[in-house]
């Protein structure tokens, strides 16, 4: 485990590493001008962190809740969509410091809102000052 929340799914950085997928364009030009575009269809996420644990911030443009699903095993919390039309998926590894009996997960609008509190025993301690 780790402190921080890590991408396990897609390995290296958004579109590194990857294979890319077949057009005809690259097949007939050499080249494929619409690649840029279609990289950015990919779903992102926004890892921040907050006084009492996480926030983590997935948009699921046009998901409603019910088509949304989250799971949290052996440290990797995934998500996935689906619709008629698409699917999406992405897995986090979860910080040792989260207390996973408490993730939440909410949707509002377009984004799928994650909560992870740390367990209160590896929260800062408040000391007053006087």
């Amino acid at each position: 485990m780790t402190n921080s929340l890590a991408r396990t799914n897609g390995g290296p950085a958004q579109g590194e590493g990857r294979a890319a997928p077949w057009t005809p364009f690259r097949d007939l030009f050499g080249f494929d001008p619409f690649q840029n575009l279609r990289s950015n269809w990919a779903f992102d996420y926004d890892v921040s962190r907050t006084e009492t644990g996480y926030q983590v911030e997935v948009p699921v443009p046009g998901y409603k809740p019910d088509q949304i699903d989250v799971t949290f095993k052996d440290g990797v919390l995934s998500v996935n969509g689906k619709t008629d039309r698409r699917t999406f998926s992405r897995s986090f590894t979860v910080p040792e410091d989260v207390d996973t009996e408490r993730i939440s997960a909410r949707v509002e609008n377009g984004m799928l809102l994650l909560e992870l509190e740390r367990r209160p025993e590896t929260q800062p301690q408040r000391i007053a000052v006087t």
